[in-house]
């Protein structure tokens, strides 16, 4: 059987130059060839509103030059996220929306979704943006992060991203130990299929990942290959992790011996901090007890544009309620609603937002303070 080819490169800071010529050596030690005007998507990791500096984010020099080099062969650029809180100000505050000179920026809560089934219950039905499957060439650029549950949020995890708005939360909750998330991940990731994955190791995250609870260390690398579990398995191993103890990297099926590194990094071994588990499931079961946010309008600013109602992908809403003795305005039905949040990204009214329970919201400030404290 051929082995999979993985490159660890040298790159100590983010200079353009130097990143430059780490992701020029990254794909010529993996063999990658780009074919000329092809539409490609980029999809990063962008957590949450977060400067570069904190090292939540992949940094924005490194898909400047990535860009750079596509622009090379006539490329039509996309780079498209879906954060965990605010992906538009998530966009500009990790920097990359100023990447739109060079890609169309797209948030994944507004693209048109094909489902898939992914297991049983809430779970045979898992919306991802149809355009990953339309365009020619996806380019997965995770971050070298810990993370609280997983262990680590490489190639795979980063992935997770492509699941629009609030179902991410939710499948959290579906899915509370690490072991059956991680085989969602993996579903995923079988799904999507990028054919080049990058993680940005210059500065990685350790500890308390993988949002700013965790602490920036230098790590000094870039790498790269066509296989995302391959790349996972050296990534968790030069973090200082027994591969086989994450469970993405069990459920992969490769074994570490069929996998070849290269690249003058190929013999760095860093030693990162592991995050703390213990409280973690509890919380993820303590979730599914606590009542659950639901879709709400804001009426006095409703145009009954009906917008929210045609690009609901699951038709939950419908324009059946009265408001100041007026019918046809949006009413979701809750029991319908997969918590994609299409809805809100989609109203050019700004009527509608996320109600929160005030139960669920003391639980999530606890969760916090938690993370925070331990």
């Amino acid at each position: 059987m051929e082995k999979e080819e993985v490159s660890v490169v040298k790159c100590k800071t983010y200079n353009n130059k130097l990143v430059a010529k780490a992701l020029e050596d990254s794909l010529k030690n993996i063999n990658f060839n780009f074919i000329p005007n092809q539409t490609i998507l980029i999809k990063p990791n962008i957590l949450s509103p977060t400067h570069p500096d904190k090292a939540v984010t992949t940094h924005p020099i490194i898909l400047e030059e990535l860009c750079k080099i596509l622009k090379k062969h006539n490329s039509k650029i996309l780079i498209g996220e879906s954060s965990s809180h605010n992906t538009d100000e998530a966009f500009k505050t990790s920097q990359i929306s100023k990447l739109s000179k060079y890609a169309k920026i797209i948030n994944f809560e507004s693209q048109d979704k094909k489902f898939f089934n992914l297991g049983e219950g809430e779970l045979s039905k898992v919306p991802l943006p149809k355009i990953l499957f339309d365009v020619d060439l996806i380019i997965n650029v995770a971050k070298l992060k810990t993370h609280s549950l997983t262990t680590v949020t490489l190639s795979v995890k980063n992935l997770y991203g492509c699941v629009p708005g609030q179902l991410k939360e939710k499948y959290h909750r579906v899915l509370p130990l690490a072991k059956d998330f991680s085989k969602l991940l993996i579903g995923i990731e079988n799904k999507i299929k990028p054919q080049l994955n990058i993680i940005d190791g210059v500065i990685g995250l350790e500890g308390e990942g993988p949002g700013p609870t965790g602490t920036p260390i230098k790590s000094g690398i870039i790498l790269a290959s066509k296989n995302s579990p391959a790349l996972d398995i050296i990534a968790s191993e030069k973090m200082g992790f027994n591969y086989k103890e994450i469970y993405t990297n069990i459920y992969s099926e490769i074994n570490i011996k069929d996998i070849d590194i290269i690249g003058n990094g190929k013999n760095i071994q860093l030693n990162f901090k592991k995050p703390s588990h213990l409280m973690i499931p509890f919380f993820m079961y303590l979730s599914r007890l606590l009542p659950k946010p639901k879709i709400a309008y804001k009426y006095e600013k409703c145009t009954r544009c009906k917008t929210c109602e045609k690009k609901c992908p699951v038709k939950a809403i419908s324009m059946t309620h009265s408001y100041e003795k007026k019918s046809n305005y949006p009413e979701c039905d809750h029991k319908k609603c997969i918590m994609c949040l299409c809805c809100i990204e989609v109203c050019p009214e700004q009527t509608i937002y996320l109600q929160e329970p005030l139960l669920r919201k003391a639980a999530k400030s606890f969760y916090k303070l938690f993370k925070k404290l331990r």
